[in-house]
This record gives structure tokens, C-alpha cells and sequence, in this order.
């Protein structure tokens, strides 16, 4: 497989040019950064041209850059799954759930009576019939306080797409061999992986450890894909060296790794291809700290290894060229 090329996730989408464009920030054209020539490879539709001289798109509320909608609907599950962790589902509408229809779609939530700044993300998990499945994780107060509320309200804003770094691995591999290693909460977003994966032609081991939610949920689910589920009671004291083991054997060695679930986890996956001397693409979740999913705050922003500091909500790029930070 080439090497990733570093993309903005929503370039030439309904949602592009953005609002960084507006002020000369845009992540990926340098025209629209304020710069005078132009340096970018895109081979699609200019970003520059959509922004001055294309006719006007079609606007949310009126608005002259598009934004991202947000629809208040009625949570129709809640289910307990694990302590602290619940599953819970929720119509949308057709176009939303059309959207949010992909591997590392995420959505932000809140309860109709709070203010904006209680949004917070989570991945999607399944969409059947315009219904969302995610896994909530009561963590703080903004998800505690949407899970004990008693209406059943909930406002939903999205879609956003940028929940899985090497997105593109995972959207074109085809007829390969996928190493798919999921922990605690990495498990929901394992689920559209999988399901986009086997749909490729593609033959999946999963490796999936309880981690700190304390139990394994998504299981079965996978095995009715076709998945071959292993689950381990600790990934690293079990599964890494499991992991290890398969990439020293070039008859069980993937074409791609999967990595669902926390930082630590993707690092001891790198660690583990290193040990073995296995240089192969790594797709995984992005964990970085979010608050407003449109490169405007800057919560999400790391540095690479190049020197390059980017905004993960946004852009697509390898996990493995990012600083590790302690």
C-alpha cells in the first residue's frame, strides 16, 4: 500500500470550503491560508475555485458558510452494556443518517436544555432505519448528565468524520487479511470497521480485550459478520504477545492493522510490529480531545513528526507520524 497522504476529511464535501477558509486557516489549501502560491496535489475539484467564483451552495439556515446540523430527537434505548457504559439509540433524520453512514463518523451530543459548550462526541456504532447506535461512557459530567436525564430529549450535531485515522486503508482494501485489535471503549467504533471490511471481501481476525469498561460487548456481533473473534482477558498481557506471534508468522501476517481503543494501545501495536521487524499500514481511532469538531478550537491540534501541527478533527493522516505524548 502507498503511504497516506495527509488530507483534510471534509475536502470537496458539502461542507467545504469551511469555516477556516473564512479566515485564511484552511488545513489543507495554502491559497486559503493566505499564502501566495499555490502547493497543494489535489487532484479534485479546487477548494480555492469553490470559494471564490463557484456559484453559492445551497445553506442551513441561511447561513453563507455551511455548517453542520443539529436536530432534536427522542432517545429510543438505553441500555446498560457494562458498568458506567451504556448503549443508546436515537432517530435521525435521512440525510444525517445517510451521511453518518461510514467508518469514524461521530456525532456530538446534549441535552435540549443545556447550553452549546455541553456538547460532547462519540462515535457511531451501527445506523439501521435512520436509527444511531452509539456506547456513552459516564465519564464527566456532560455525559452523566445525558444519560440521567428523565425526558429523553437529546439534541444530535453532525455528521462529522474524522473518528479514524488511515480511513482510506480501510475504504479501498479489498480481498486482504485484517488484523483488527479492539479495548473498552475502542469496541463501538470496531463495529463499522469490521462491517465495512468484510464488505470488501476481506478476511478479519478480531482480537478484543474487556479493558477498562470491564467486559467484552461487540462479540457476537462480529462473529455474525464472519468475523474470527478472539477475545483476551488483558491485551497487554495477553493479546500484544498474541498480536506479536501473528506477525512473525508471514503465513498469518495482515495486509492491515486495525487499532480500536486508547493512545497506549496503538503505541504497544507499533511496539509489537517493531519487535517483529514489520513495516505495514496501521489504521486507528483518534482519541484527541474535542470540543468543537471544526478546526476552530484548537483542542485537537498535535504535532507530527515533520514538525507539522494539525487539527485531528479534521485531518486524515498516519497515527504512526504523530509525536507520542506522555
Amino acid at each position: 500500500m502507498n503511504k497516506l497522504a495527509v488530507r483534510c476529511i471534509d475536502i470537496n464535501s458539502d461542507y467545504c470550503p469551511c469555516l477556516l477558509a473564512e479566515t485564511n486557516h484552511c488545513v489543507f489549501c495554502s491559497h486559503l491560508q493566505g499564502r501566495e502560491v499555490c502547493d497543494c496535489d489535489w487532484t479534485g475539484v479546487c477548494i480555492l475555485y469553490e470559494k471564490r467564483w463557484q456559484s453559492p451552495k445551497p445553506r442551513w439556515r441561511g447561513e453563507e458558510t455551511p455548517v453542520r446540523i443539529e436536530v432534536e430527537t427522542n432517545l429510543s434505548r438505553k441500555e446498560l452494556v457494562a458498568e458506567n457504559t451504556y448503549l443508546i439509540e436515537f432517530g435521525i433524520t435521512d440525510e444525517l443518517a445517510r451521511q453518518l453512514d461510514r467508518p469514524g463518523s461521530f456525532v456530538f451530543l446534549r441535552l435540549p436544555e443545556d447550553p452549546p459548550f455541553f456538547h460532547f462526541p462519540v462515535g457511531v456504532m451501527k445506523i439501521s432505519d435512520r436509527q444511531v447506535q452509539v456506547v456513552v461512557e459516564t465519564v464527566g459530567p456532560k455525559s452523566a448528565r445525558l444519560i440521567s436525564s428523565k425526558t429523553g430529549r437529546i439534541f444530535v450535531r453532525g455528521p462529522y468524520f474524522n473518528g479514524l485515522f488511515g480511513q482510506p486503508w480501510i475504504d479501498n482494501l479489498q480481498n486482504g487479511k485484517i488484523l483488527l485489535i479492539a479495548g473498552g471503549m475502542g469496541q463501538p467504533p470496531a463495529v463499522p470497521v469490521a462491517r465495512k471490511l468484510v464488505q470488501g471481501g476481506n478476511v478479519v481476525t478480531a482480537v478484543i480485550a474487556p479493558g477498562k469498561t470491564g467486559k467484552v460487548f461487540i462479540d457476537e456481533e462480529l462473529v455474525a459478520m464472519g468475523v474470527d473473534v478472539q477475545v483476551v482477558p488483558s491485551l497487554r498481557q495477553v493479546g500484544l504477545p498474541l498480536v506479536r506471534g501473528m506477525l512473525a508468522n508471514p503465513d498469518k501476517r495482515p495486509d492491515l492493522i486495525v487499532s480500536t481503543g486508547p493512545d497506549d494501545q496503538h503505541y504497544g501495536v507499533i511496539a509489537a510490529m517493531q519487535t517483529t521487524g514489520v513495516n505495514i499500514p496501521m489504521a486507528a481511532t483518534n482519541n484527541a480531545t474535542m470540543c468543537c469538531g471544526e478546526g476552530i478550537c484548537g483542542s485537537c491540534a498535535k504535532k507530527t513528526r515533520s514538525g507539522r501541527i494539525i487539527k485531528t478533527c479534521k485531518v486524515q493522516t498516519d497515527f504512526i507520524d504523530l509525536i507520542h505524548e506522555n
